[in-house]
């Protein structure tokens, strides 16, 4: 049996080199043969050119829109900047009012002047990278020596690292170690605040399909937005003012003058956000029994309320559509992982290269006395902690930040805590720092409908207190509970409506005048809030794991570590996992036989659109302006395409290039049989999803004043 598998693993690492490249690349760790390879596919481009290290190049004009949550680019040199609709969708929910909906009608600036800023929006340009591998290897070792917790160490160590270089640049400085510490590096950023949309279609062209389409193919989204950048005079960032000026970018991107065809090569800059593909099989298998199935069910109930809210009020759908969008694309993804964790079987293929990396192990003496035991004591702490990790995973989607009037009485709590620190117990929350994250919830308090929110607290926060083993929770919440005769919705409704945080309204009202510190520990939601802290339920797992000699956290980063040295003396060349900084991924357009006798075309056209309108649902409602415009085509246009390219969550909005460096399009989802490609990437069936440049500035020119257009095709 053990060949038959052997074989399968050859076969099957054979037969995916030849369909696409996998890897998200480190900017800067690009070897000649990677390049030798890329220009065989039809790259123009010298190193270089992609990045300078200081010399202006593509890198220079690709940005990390909020801290990593998208990634964006510049396409003028007065400070535009595209990105994905969705990547902008939070911001547009938050500037969009009944009488204004934006999200509903779209937004065209007709002029600087009418330029909305994003609040808290964030463009973050990369600066330079300095490799520091040995300085932090040097002093990760001091601060081991000692006796810290393996997770004190890491978090000391980027501290001080960070500390170090921010004396010693204007920029902002990160620490990010690779490969659980092999290699470490110095990202320096420069971060401009001041961000204001400029275009942006509506709702039923950006999120086209919504959930039915999301992580599927076809699909046929107008999926972008376009922000400019403003600095103060000098350039430099700066808050908001109105007397703020466009920046000028050290490079920007020009828009493609021809359209992609299948088999053209592309190349993707971005800011992918998290990948586990070092993580071991019993890792994977936990993802896969225990985790993923809470966040599949969780959220889909919590979906749920909320749909019923938005079907009955279009205010209720205006104020929670970032929240039920953020919610579907989440649960959509662990659904559609563990279906490929299982089709592809991910767990055994892990485990085949574990059976070598354990031969590889004990091949040597050293090794294998100081990590023979690694896999079984791996084994044995993933096996002690499964229900607390079940609990903890449950707790984080069924309890923790489910309401608004909750969130509310947990930044009340953090800010009491604070507060006694201090010595200090009667203040006034709009006046005391301590208070501003509490403060700056009452917008999204205001805009929480009550019955919604009520309902995801009882209902939700009730099924985590029905399932949870009666010796997690505290003497006291149990008091409560047997008060109520065992019913956690009575008792979770009764604390709902008794608590001063559950409405903008009635907090105003409490603190229209100084209270002390008791006053708020007695709201009987601060109550309920303070006795069920996180870190409870974090011990229990890690009080499971101590129990049979392990630290599956330490024991994951040593594991990444032997395994990449495995793989380097098996002679394959790696990347490290994705952790926000700027990656490059490369491909081609091509089409996808997603299973047998199945085959869809590389791209999709406003014939499709056509097809998929349907005025009585609401994802898939037309525009009707869209509409008189598609009738006027000669030929269908079309409107997105697909790649092979290696692409995770963050790369959203990443700009799509051809191989001149000329932007074709924007990547903005990936398709239902890739879903586990965040631990393995299987070239066959892993798509990156586009929007085509072609289509943008055809809505462009149709919808924006022309003066935009010109900025961006000068």
């Amino acid at each position: 049996m053990r060949r038959v598998v052997f074989l399968f693993a050859i076969f099957a690492a054979t037969a995916l080199s030849a369909f696409a490249d996998e890897g998200m690349w480190l900017i800067n760790d690009a070897d000649a043969g990677m390049y030798r390879h890329m220009r065989r596919m039809g790259l123009k481009l010298k190193a270089e050119d992609i990045y300078g290290g200081g010399d202006s190049s593509l890198s220079d004009a690709v940005v990390s829109v909020n801290g990593g949550a998208g990634t964006g680019s510049m396409i003028s040199d007065e400070g535009l900047m595209i990105t994905n609709h969705h990547v902008a969708y939070a911001g547009i929910c938050r500037i969009s009012t009944p009488e204004h909906n934006i999200l509903e009608t779209g937004f065209w600036a007709p002029s600087r002047d009418g330029e909305i800023p994003l609040e808290g929006y964030t463009v973050s340009f990369l600066r330079g990278i300095i490799d520091v591998t040995e300085e932090a290897a040097s002093l990760r070792d001091s601060l081991a020596a000692d006796g810290r917790a393996h997770a004190m160490v890491s978090r000391r160590l980027a501290r001080e690292m960070e500390r170090r270089y921010a004396g010693r640049t204007e920029y902002t400085p990160s620490f990010e170690p690779m490969w659980g510490g092999k290699r470490s590096y110095i990202y320096l950023y420069e971060t401009f605040r001041d961000v204001r949309l400029v275009a942006a279609p509506p709702e039923r062209l950006g999120a086209f399909g919504g959930e039915s389409d999301n992580w599927n193919w076809p699909q046929h989204k107008a999926d972008f937005a376009i922000c400019r950048i403003y600095g103060d005079s000098a350039g430099r960032p700066a808050d908001y003012s109105a007397g703020n000026v466009p920046i000028r970018p050290r490079r920007r991107l020009h828009v493609a003058g021809k359209g992609v065809r299948e088999g053209d090569f592309t190349m993707v800059i971005g800011y992918p956000g998290r990948t586990s593909r070092y993580i071991s099989s019993f890792a994977v298998g936990e993802r896969e029994t225990v985790r993923n199935p809470v966040v599949i069910d969780a959220r889909h109930r919590r979906m749920d309320i909320i749909r019923e809210g938005m079907e009955r009020n279009d205010t209720v759908r205006m104020n929670y559509s970032d929240r039920y969008f953020n919610l579907s694309n989440y649960a959509d993804h662990a659904r559609w992982e563990n279906v490929c964790l299982r089709r592809f079987g991910v767990r055994g293929m892990r485990e085949e290269e574990e059976r070598g990396l354990q031969a590889w192990i004990e091949a040597d003496s050293a090794r294998k006395s100081a990590y023979g035991g690694l896999l079984a004591r791996l084994g044995r702490g993933y096996e002690a902690r499964a229900e607390a990790m079940k609990v903890r995973t449950d707790y984080a989607e069924r309890w923790f930040g489910v309401s608004e009037a909750q969130t509310m009485a947990s930044r009340m709590l953090s800010g009491v805590n604070r507060l006694k620190q201090r010595g200090e117990y009667l203040f006034d929350l709009f006046g005391d720092p301590q208070f501003k994250a509490a403060v700056n919830s009452l917008g999204r308090l205001e805009k929480a409908d009550p019955t919604v929110d009520r309902t995801l607290f009882v209902e939700i926060c009730g099924d985590f207190l029905d399932s949870v083993p009666a010796d997690y929770l505290s003497d006291d919440v149990s008091a409560q509970l047997e008060a109520c005769g065992g019913d956690s919705r009575a008792m979770l409704g009764r604390i709902y409506d008794a608590s001063f945080c559950r409405s903008a309204e009635t907090v105003r009202e409490f603190f229209a005048k100084p209270r002390r510190i008791r006053e708020v520990l007695s709201d009987p939601l601060v109550e309920l809030v303070s006795g069920m802290p996180f870190p409870k339920y974090v011990r229990r797992v890690f009080l499971a794991e101590k129990g049979v000699g392990a630290s599956v956290a330490a024991d994951e980063r040593t594991y990444a570590s032997l395994l990449y040295d495995f793989r380097e003396a098996e002679g394959v060349r790696q990347y490290p996992d994705a952790n926000s900084t700027m990656r490059l991924s490369y491909g081609k357009v091509c089409p996808l036989s997603p299973r047998d006798g199945v085959h869809y075309d590389w791209q999709s056209t406003t014939a499709g659109y056509v097809e998929k309108a349907d005025g009585s649902e609401h994802a898939f409602r037309p525009d009707g302006k869209m509409l008189e415009m598609v009738s006027s085509l000669d030929r269908p246009m079309r409107m997105n395409f697909i790649t092979d390219n290696d692409i995770t969550g963050g790369n959203s909005g990443s700009p799509v290039l051809n191989g001149r460096g000329e932007l074709v399009g924007l990547a903005f989802d990936g398709n239902r049989e890739s879903m586990s490609g965040d631990i393995r990437f299987h070239p066959q069936y892993s798509r990156t999803v586009c929007v085509d440049i072609g289509y943008v500035m055809w809505l462009l020119e149709n919808h924006a004043p022309e003066s935009l257009c010109m900025e961006i095709l000068r």
